[in-house]
């Protein structure tokens, strides 16, 4: 049977073991890491964006940071406060998001960035970032090239909690033109009671690694492109679709 309703909302209490392949404390190591290497503020001031259940915000606290979270689901959140009191949260949409706090680093990981739809909402998140941001502080973010999108390679979690089996699938859909693919996700939850399933999916942006280059020099950055490995600091070899994009704001003249 397929249940209707709103997946996240629904499943939230079980998303952190659908994630549970996702190195938190590696993602926190390596957001800081960048931030002592490309930060030239000197403050620890801290926002994730697409935080979700905030388990990132947690290790960012234990590396010294004032930490806050926004995201677009209130019942991601409201995990989010349980894993994470002393961050500051806000629900609200990437694209328009604004801070009175300016913040010494961003990070929006698990490829979030691509939720702004279509690639105007991109630009539009970026320079969100880049105006909360105090002048050297740093955005970092991983995104997916569409030339390097196969249709091919699905995640499948299995996992069982309270006595209850969850099979998770993910996976994008690019037709192989325009800047539009889809996110689908299906779960099917089985117990002694029977099955229930759920199918959602998303449009999100495809883009390339030039073009969001590109919006974050008109934005204001200075780019760095990096290789998606979280274990180091790696320039990007030019041929890899998986990247992480560095953004410094620059600091004024004079």
């Amino acid at each position: 049977m397929e249940t209707p309703g709103n997946l996240y909302a629904d499943l939230s209490g079980y998303y952190d073991g659908f994630c549970s392949d996702v190195d938190y404390a590696v993602q926190g190591d390596f957001a800081a890491r960048a931030f002592d290497c490309f930060g030239l503020s000197d403050g620890h001031d801290y926002i994730d964006l697409a935080c979700g259940t905030g388990q990132l915000l947690g290790h960012m606290v234990t590396r010294g940071f004032a930490v806050a979270g926004l995201d677009n689901s209130r019942e991601m959140l409201d995990l989010a406060a349980q894993h994470c009191p002393a961050a500051e949260l806000v629900l609200c949409d990437l694209a328009s998001f604004g801070f009175e706090q300016r913040f010494d680093l961003v990070s929006c990981f698990l490829y979030s960035i691509h939720y702004s739809h279509p690639v105007s909402a991109i630009q539009q998140t970026l320079q969100c970032a880049f105006r909360a941001l105090k002048p050297g502080g740093v955005l970092v973010f991983d995104m997916v090239d569409k030339q390097g999108i196969t249709n091919r390679n699905d995640v499948i979690t299995r996992l069982t909690q309270d006595g209850v089996h969850f099979t998770f699938q993910s996976g994008w859909r690019y037709p192989g033109c325009g800047e539009g693919m889809d996110l689908q996700v299906s779960i099917c939850r089985e117990d002694g009671a029977g099955q229930q399933r759920w199918k959602d999916h998303h449009t999100m942006t495809a883009t390339t690694i030039a073009e969001v280059h590109a919006l974050m020099e008109m934005a204001g950055f200075e780019v760095t492109v990096l290789e998606r490995d979280f274990s180091l600091l790696r320039e990007w070899d030019g041929k890899s679709y998986n990247v992480v994009m560095v953004g410094r704001k620059m600091m004024p003249l004079g």
